[in-house]
């Protein structure tokens, strides 16, 4: 976690500041900027600078933290627990109010019915076959009996932001995304970048949409302003969440 980043994007949440005290910020802002076609930062000379569009913003420190971060308060606690945390931690992407310790240059990786291995160097993990990219924590620790049935071998530990050697572990890699069904997931599923990729729909979702309409809709309504409109792979699951006006998540499988 790069926390100069994080700390000089948190000069914006009181007051628009000097364009000295965000030059590393601009650097990389500006990089990403020209390289994705977006503008979402505004530095003149002379002026101080301003941010035009927050929600690109915050998807901009996303990408270069490798943590979901969505506002300012975020920021605010990265930092705080960093601190005592010496920077092992990563929030979840499971949009609740929780952090999952993980090691930020390290992945998690499970061959068949072995242990998971943490690894800091994934040049000797061989694979064959796609690799089912797993969101949740809890689930990731039990996730052989549940997805083996669907002939899965290789699993990789998510967390839902990847972290950086996480992403690059994906560049070349052909993946099947195990996310909640719900509205993050979508733009978890969105960043990320790799050979191939697809979402994985559970032959019963339906069903599992059908169960939890008559139950707590909370985190439904917390995501729905960021409810996309299409999709060009996942309009199933947007047409499931507008239907039920509910969200599922990973670990009602079983």
């Amino acid at each position: 976690m790069n926390r100069t980043l994080l700390a000089q994007a948190l000069r914006f949440k009181a007051q628009r500041p000097h364009n000295k005290q965000i030059e590393a910020l601009f650097k990389s802002a500006r990089d990403y900027q020209e390289s994705n076609e977006l503008f979402f930062l505004d530095v003149k000379y002379g002026q101080r600078p301003k941010i035009t569009n927050e929600q690109l913003f915050f998807e901009f420190l996303t990408y270069e933290s490798g943590l979901t971060i969505d506002s300012f308060e975020d920021i605010e606690s990265l930092l705080e627990q960093s601190a005592s945390r010496k920077e092992s931690i990563q929030k979840s992407g499971n949009s609740k109010s929780s952090y999952i310790k993980v090691f930020e240059k390290a992945l998690l990786f499970q061959q068949g019915e072995e242990q998971p291995k943490l690894y800091v160097d994934y040049s000797n993990i061989v694979v064959e076959g796609e690799i089912l990219a797993v969101e949740n924590a809890e689930t990731f620790l039990n996730i052989y009996p549940i997805m083996a049935r669907f002939g899965f071998k290789n699993f990789l530990y998510l967390g839902g932001f990847p972290n950086k050697l996480t992403q690059e572990f994906l560049r070349d890699k052909d993946i099947v995304c195990f996310l909640d069904y719900d509205i993050e997931a979508i733009r978890i599923y969105d960043s990320i970048l790799c050979e191939k990729k697809s979402f994985f729909k559970h032959p019963d979702i339906e069903y599992y949409f059908q169960q939890q309409s008559d139950k707590d809709k909370t985190l439904y309504l917390k995501q729905r302003k960021a409810l996309p409109t299409e999709h060009s792979e996942l309009d199933w699951l947007l047409q499931l969440i507008r239907d039920y006006s509910v969200v599922v998540e990973q670990e009602i499988f079983e």
